[in-house]
């Protein structure tokens, strides 16, 4: 009787693993679709799309460095009050 139920389970188990298997293929093959047509579309792109968007990259790079500097200057700025200090109570430790 064991044998039988072993055999039922295995049939149904086959069975479900053989769909998700195919469903899992089935979403691959839409998704490799899916990339292979947006990678067709971009490599279509007229030149003056691409140009464009290089401008604007560049633009944006130009705009942010100065925000940069600044930045940088103020953490150098910092760090260097802080090394100061530090060294400071370095040398009154030293004339203990």
């Amino acid at each position: 009787m064991d044998s039988h139920k072993a055999s039922k389970d295995e049939a149904i188990l086959t069975s479900v693993a053989e769909s998700i298997g195919s469903t899992l293929g089935t979403i691959a093959a839409k998704a490799g679709a899916v990339q292979k047509a947006f990678a067709d579309k971009v490599s279509e792109a007229k030149p003056g799309v691409r140009l464009a968007a290089k401008r604007a990259a560049a633009a944006v790079k130009k705009r942010t460095r100065p925000g940069m500097k600044r930045a940088r200057k103020t953490r150098t700025a910092v760090s260097s009050k802080k090394n100061r200090a530090a060294a400071s109570s370095r040398r009154a430790k030293r004339k203990l």
